[in-house]
């Protein structure tokens, strides 16, 4: 078995049944019980598991803004910066390998950039050396090899007892700012740990509410004193008869002696609701997605839903679209040519608009021709559309001034008759 095969074979296992690293004590016990919140926020595998709630609309929103993107890619030439429009790197971005597909490698790449700070390609080259094929290795199963001469040796992919090494070359390796690391990136979640630890105890206490009844807990008194034994039978009793939403509502009857003593939400509790809002709104802040990018509508009409469209481009999609430009312009782009560079198309609303508004206006002015624009677009070129519409417009109008009609167009047939008829509806 070759590397791409194991790679491969690797990257198809089952993640959640094997873990290479040992896995930290905060995947098994709850934080408040050994006094550290969110002690999972730096194992890659209990992140991954932290991919739901409030944290999966934030990152999906993320990950499939950026898969929505357009990458170019540009060429530095003596005559200056021209944009190539067919090439292998085109393709390899396209066609990521016989099983993804372009909008898959962002996805997944931004999926693990914003859950653990990290992502890995392992770059297949083809027989002449070039990229001929992409995967993405697991964050959770990845390792960094330092060294002191070369910074990084390699990379090591660990999963179920087996491991497949990498030189440094082979993997391009993507990564958010860490000040705790020069190796590893930290991700947003890392930062919201805390809060999203918070979230989910409110949500699990909320669960178990549900499970044990809706109806508000109960204090039984007595004037007699209680064995241990007719505790614990009222206990199994009540939870027997009242526990679970499907048995509340049932009536009370208590034995002689006992008096039930509904027990009142403190002022804290009566909070929880508005708790779940502020802890929701802060892992949204981390992540920088605004509230309805992710469907909540709350007071949001038109304006508002454009300025934070806006405000999701601009702060949050565009930094990082930035990162991977520049990642790839390093790592990928310099083992086909070294005078080639990718860039990303505005995400930006107002960027957009102006954009289109330059187009045409290059369009009208001659700068560039219908066919420019349709390759830059990815359209095919049509037969007409190599000459400037604007040196077009200057041969119909020296045209009409000569009485001879433009190529391609015949002047209209008019009588007698039929200027009469001009005339009077003229009149």
């Amino acid at each position: 078995m070759n590397l791409i095969e194991r790679l491969r074979h690797l990257l198809r296992g089952k993640s959640s049944l094997e873990q290479p690293r040992a896995r930290s004590l905060g995947g098994f016990v709850p934080s408040w019980l050994h006094g550290q919140p969110a002690n999972w926020s730096d194992d890659p595998s209990e992140q991954i598991r932290h991919y739901r709630h409030w944290v999966y609309a934030a990152v999906q929103a993320i990950a499939f803004e950026v898969a929505s993107a357009r990458l170019r890619l540009y060429a530095r030439l003596p005559t200056g910066v021209e944009e190539v429009t067919d090439h292998p790197f085109l393709e390899l971005i396209e066609r990521v390998n016989p099983f993804h597909t372009r909008f898959w490698l962002w996805a997944e790449t931004m999926t693990f950039l914003e859950l653990t700070g990290n992502a890995y390609w392992y770059v297949v080259p083809n027989r002449l050396g070039v990229p001929a094929e992409i995967w993405i290795a697991h964050s959770q199963h990845m390792r960094v090899i330092p060294d002191r001469r070369e910074f990084i040796s390699g990379y090591i992919y660990a999963r179920g007892g087996e491991e497949v090494r990498f030189r440094r070359d082979e993997i391009v390796h993507l990564k958010y700012p860490n000040p705790a690391s020069p190796y590893y990136g930290r991700g947003p979640l890392q930062a919201a740990a805390e809060a999203v630890d918070a979230h989910e105890f409110m949500k699990r206490a909320e669960w178990n509410g549900f499970r044990n009844g809706i109806f508000p807990s109960l204090a039984l008194e007595s004037d007699q004193e209680l064995s241990d034994e007719t505790i614990e039978r009222l206990r199994t009793l009540l939870e027997q008869k009242y526990a679970t939403p499907e048995r509340a509502g049932r009536p009370l009857i208590l034995e002689r002696g006992l008096r039930a003593k509904p027990i009142s939400l403190s002022p804290k509790e009566m909070d929880f609701l508005q708790s779940e809002r502020v802890t929701r709104d802060e892992i949204l802040g981390i992540f920088r997605v605004p509230a309805a990018v992710i469907g909540l509508s709350e007071d949001v009409n038109r304006s508002v839903a454009e300025a934070m469209d806006m405000i999701f481009a601009r702060y949050c999609i565009t930094p990082k679209l930035r990162l991977i430009e520049e990642q790839l312009n390093q790592d990928l782009l310099p083992r086909f040519d070294e005078r080639l560079f990718c860039r990303f198309d505005s995400v930006i609303p107002e960027d957009r608009a102006q954009t289109r508004a330059d187009r045409v206006a290059h369009l009208e002015h001659g700068v560039t021709t219908v066919n420019e624009e349709r390759r830059a677009l990815g359209l095919d070129p049509v037969a007409w559309g190599d000459t400037p519409l604007a040196f077009m417009g200057a041969r119909a109008q020296e045209s009409e001034k000569s009485g001879l009609s433009p190529p391609g167009r015949r002047p209209p047939e008019r009588n007698a008759k039929s200027s009469d008829r001009d005339s009077s509806s003229r009149r």
